[in-house]
């Protein structure tokens, strides 16, 4: 099955028409989304803030990765959950979407690479706890994507 094949499948779905002919629908998960991604983003702002050593720094940093991994799964679960059923709203306008589709790849990278670094972190030894250049690096570049991915989602709604 083709994307085009399934975004068409998605708008038939009986989700896909309760998003798209309610009236409140879409505004109520909007906020649910917005909510666990105000959660997801804060988790991922701190860690990296405390990566780059701004912040945080009197905590090791495998046990802010420790604490924060929680926040961080539930927020893109909720976020996946939201996310989808916002795409379910109207799907072919944003197969056609050329920032819809940027974000969505951006999103997969950087959830691959957030996640790969923050278990990675979290699994050290908090009483070994080395501050290195890579760990800044890491963090700047996960600020840059999530950054890129929150410019993405705005751009959706102006093409």
């Amino acid at each position: 099955m083709s994307t085009l094949q399934l975004f068409h499948w998605l708008a038939q779905t009986h989700v896909g028409i309760a998003m798209r002919d309610s009236t409140w629908a879409f505004a109520i998960v909007e906020i649910g989304h917005l909510l666990a991604l105000a959660v997801f983003g804060g988790a991922i702002l701190f860690l990296d803030l405390r990566l780059l050593g701004f912040g945080f720094t009197t905590q090791p940093a495998p046990q802010v990765a420790r604490e924060l991994l929680p926040l961080t799964v539930t927020g893109v679960i909720v976020m996946f959950v939201t996310g989808s059923l916002l795409l379910a709203s109207g799907p072919m306008r944003y197969y056609y979407n050329t920032p819809f589709r940027i974000k969505m790849v951006l999103f997969f990278i950087a959830l691959f690479f957030h996640f790969t670094l923050q278990t990675g972190i979290a699994r050290q030894d908090s009483q070994r706890d080395s501050s290195t250049q890579w760990r800044k690096v890491a963090g700047a570049i996960s600020l840059l994507l999530w950054l890129s991915i929150g410019l993405a989602g705005r751009a959706i709604g102006y093409f």
